[in-house]
């Protein structure tokens, strides 16, 4: 997938929309740093068996404490919502971008999570508290390492794009599909100028002085800024929002077009063109929005496309991918979960029975 910009805004999606597990492992990690004790603390110990005694005690002291307070981080979720939660980041990861499977460094590290975590949870020994905070540190820097990346090339898409007029508003445009050929290209943004043009018409608003302008094409892809007359450009974008699951519909043959054209004239955004072309006297005006919506429609029944995306938000998503997901193992694990202690799960230990005096 070459549409970088497009690229980077899904991911900063996909990051927040599993912002859940993400605390989680960033907050186990954040504590790594707490065993890297001061070299003074050891050259302090003394010299005789006792003093290195005492010296070693304190030290273990130290790290028991340590480890109970991530401990307190790891029971703040329970095994089973822990497996919940990464297997749905990853199958995100992965209807997104198929790289992000099995051999995929990330995608390997996070595997192991959730078993390592339920191994410390249960067990909690020092073996496997360390081998969780590990864990969780190789996937916060590769997180960390992906957003940077994203984060920059959206500022750098930002900073190239040139502020609109005051009376245009923005129209972002894109999809998943690599790098256009030039007919291709041109014929879509096109297709968006007739769309844009006619519903100006409906406004009774000239597009010779208040064209549809490209403002910013990212490097590669198809996702590019395009400014307009703000009133058309919010039409325009409520319109193909509203009506985005019959297009999907529509060229997946799931409905015919007289279906297709049933269903849209439902649509809120659809009524209100109708609306605004009725105060201004326009025939005909639902019979120019399908004559101008069909280039674009066919423009985007590629098999490589399966996702346009406005403004932001995804109007539709045409292909369906197999999801990678975790549980096969959550199922080998399962004998191990079922051995571990509900008053444990709610963090608090239970405490002996007193004898009866």
């Amino acid at each position: 997938m070459n549409n970088f910009y497009y690229y980077s805004k899904q991911l900063i999606k996909i990051l927040n929309d599993n912002k859940e597990l993400l605390d989680l492992i960033f907050s186990i990690e954040k504590q790594r740093s707490d065993y890297l004790l001061n070299p003074q603390e050891i050259i302090n110990i003394g010299a005789n068996q006792s003093q290195q005694l005492n010296g070693m005690n304190r030290l273990q002291s130290t790290i028991k404490q340590k480890n109970h307070k991530i401990l307190e981080t790891v029971r703040s979720k329970r095994p089973n919502k822990v497996y919940t939660l990464t297997n749905n980041f990853l199958s995100d990861l992965n209807l997104f971008d198929q790289s992000f499977n099995d051999e995929n460094e990330l995608v390997k590290s996070l595997k192991d999570f959730p078993e390592k975590h339920t191994d410390a949870y249960s067990e909690k020994q020092s073996n496997h508290i360390f081998s969780l905070v590990e864990n969780s540190s190789k996937i916060a820097q590769s997180i960390n390492e992906s957003k940077n990346r994203a984060e920059y090339v959206i500022n750098e898409f930002s900073k190239a794009s040139k502020k609109s007029p005051e009376d245009y508003g923005t129209f972002r445009i894109g999809t998943d599909q690599d790098i256009p050929l030039i007919e291709d290209f041109v014929s879509i943004f096109s297709s968006i100028e007739e769309l844009y043009n006619f519903i100006s018409y409906l406004y009774k608003i000239d597009t010779e002085n208040k064209p549809l302008i490209l403002n910013h094409i990212s490097t590669g892809s198809w996702y590019s800024e395009l400014l307009g007359i703000k009133q058309v450009v919010i039409s325009l974008e409520n319109l193909l929002k509203g009506i985005g699951l019959f297009i999907r519909d529509y060229i997946t043959g799931k409905i015919e077009r007289e279906q297709f054209e049933n269903e849209c004239k439902k649509a809120e955004a659809f009524i209100h063109l109708m609306k605004i072309a009725e105060e201004n006297g326009i025939d005909n005006a639902q019979l120019g929005v399908f004559k101008k919506l069909n280039p674009l429609i066919e423009n985007f029944k590629s098999e490589t496309t399966t996702v346009i995306e406005i403004n932001e938000e995804e109007i539709l998503k045409l292909r369906k991918l197999d999801k990678l997901t975790l549980l096969d193992k959550k199922n080998g694990r399962q004998k191990l979960l079922d051995k571990i202690n509900l008053s444990i799960e709610d963090g608090k230990e239970k405490k002996p029975n007193k004898k009866k005096k």
